[in-house]
C-alpha cells in the first residue's frame, strides 16, 4: 500500500494538491481535494499485472477540471440530479435555488460542491487499506439552500481492490442534502481497445424506474423495466440500438431497497474484461450512457473524448424527491446525520 500527496495548483490562496492511492495488486486511484475529482483508475490485466488500463474519463490539465459543466468524476451536492423550478418548500417555506439548467437546478447549482476546495482531514495507511478524508463547510443560503451543514466524504482503496466512498453530513437547521459520485467509466481503457462505451455489458438490480418528463424531471410514477430498454436486470449489452435511441438517463428504484449495503449494479468491457460491482445503501441508482456530453473533450492520453464516451453508474436519492410525496425525502433535520456508502468492487477477471 502506498500513497503520495503532490500540490498542484493555488486557488483563492489555498492549495490543490493530487493524491494517489495504490493497493498491493497495483490498481491505483488519483483525485483532487478540488470538488474530489477523481483524475483517474488504473486497473491491471489479469495475466499481465504490470500492464495498467485507465478506466476513467479526465482531462488533460488539472485547469479543466476547474471550467468542467460535464461533472466528470465529481462529488456532487448539496443535491444530485434535478429540482423541478428550481425551488422546494420546507417547513412551509418556500426556497428558491440557482437556475443552471433552463429553468430548473441540477447537481448543486452554478458552483456546487464540485467546484469547492476541500480540506485534507486525514490521509493515512495501514497494511490492507489508505484512507483520505476530505471536509467541506457548506453556509447557510449557499446556492439558494438553508442551514449550515458540515460535510465529509472519505475516499478509501484497500486490498479486495475495492474503492469505496462514505459521504456524511449534519446541519444546524433543516435542510435537504443527498450526495453522490459522478464517474465517467469507459472500461475498455484508453490504449488499443479505446472507442465509445459501446460493448459495455451492463446490469442493474431494479424493476422499477421514475417516468421523466421531456426536461428530465420525474412525473412521481414508478414504472416498471419489463419490455422497455431500461431493462438491464439481466446483463444486457449496450449497442447501437440503445445509444442511437437517445441513450439512457433515468434513475432506478433498486430492488428490495432497505437502506442496507446491497448489490446494485455491475458493469464491464467486453473488450479488456474490466470492471466493476457496484454497491450502495441508496434508493436509487441514476444510469447516464453520455447523452449530452459533448462532441470534444481533450481527454487523457492525447484522446478526444465525445458524446457517449463514458457512462455513469450514480448511487442517490431519487431527483427531485423534495417536491414527491412518494419518493424518499431528502430532508436532513437540525442534529440527525446523513450517511451514504458506495462500494466500487473493481474487477479485472470478467
Amino acid at each position: 500500500m502506498n500513497f503520495t500527496k503532490e500540490k498542484i495548483s493555488n486557488i483563492d490562496q489555498q492549495d490543490i494538491f493530487k493524491i494517489t492511492l495504490t493497493n498491493n495488486h497495483n490498481y491505483s486511484i488519483s483525485f483532487f481535494n478540488f470538488g474530489g475529482y477523481i483524475h483517474s483508475i488504473l486497473i491491471p490485466y489479469l495475466n499481465q499485472p504490470d500492464k495498467q488500463e485507465d478506466v476513467l474519463l479526465g482531462y488533460d490539465k488539472f485547469e479543466n477540471y476547474i471550467t468542467d459543466k460535464s461533472y466528470f468524476n465529481c462529488i456532487v451536492g448539496r443535491i444530485s440530479g434535478r429540482i423541478a423550478n428550481s425551488q422546494f418548500y420546507l417547513n412551509n417555506k418556500k426556497y428558491k435555488l440557482f437556475s443552471n439548467d433552463g429553468r430548473h437546478h441540477l447537481h448543486g447549482g452554478q458552483g456546487g460542491f464540485n467546484k469547492k476546495i476541500w480540506n485534507i482531514n486525514f490521509l493515512d495507511k495501514n497494511s490492507d487499506e489508505i484512507t483520505c478524508l476530505l471536509a467541506y463547510r457548506s453556509p447557510d443560503t449557499e446556492e439558494g439552500y438553508p442551514g449550515n451543514v458540515e460535510c465529509t466524504t472519505k475516499y478509501t482503496l484497500n486490498n479486495k481492490n475495492e474503492f469505496i466512498i462514505q459521504f456524511n453530513a449534519n446541519t444546524d437547521s433543516d435542510t435537504i442534502i443527498g450526495l453522490t459520485n459522478h464517474n465517467y467509466w469507459n472500461f475498455h481503457g484508453h490504449n488499443s481497445m479505446y472507442q465509445n462505451i459501446l460493448n459495455h455489458s451492463v446490469n442493474i438490480k431494479a424493476q422499477l424506474y421514475c417516468d421523466s418528463d421531456k426536461d428530465l424531471i420525474p412525473t412521481g410514477k414508478l414504472l416498471k423495466v419489463e419490455q422497455t430498454k431500461f431493462d438491464f436486470q439481466k446483463n444486457k449489452i449496450v449497442d447501437c440500438s440503445i445509444l442511437n435511441n437517445k441513450g439512457i438517463d433515468v434513475c432506478y428504484y433498486i430492488k428490495e431497497f432497505d437502506g442496507k449495503i446491497k448489490e446494485v449494479a455491475s458493469v464491464f468491457s467486453t473488450l479488456t474484461k474490466m470492471g466493476l460491482n457496484l454497491y450502495s445503501n441508496q434508493p436509487g441508482l441514476q444510469f447516464y450512457t453520455g447523452n449530452m456530453m459533448d462532441n470534444h473533450y481533450v481527454g487523457k492520453y492525447s484522446k478526444k473524448y465525445g458524446n457517449q464516451y463514458g457512462l455513469c453508474l450514480e448511487p442517490q436519492l431519487f431527483p427531485d424527491a423534495i417536491n414527491h410525496n412518494n419518493f424518499i425525502s431528502p430532508i436532513l433535520r437540525k442534529n440527525e446525520q446523513y450517511s451514504s456508502l458506495i462500494i466500487m468492487k473493481l474487477r479485472n477477471d470478467f
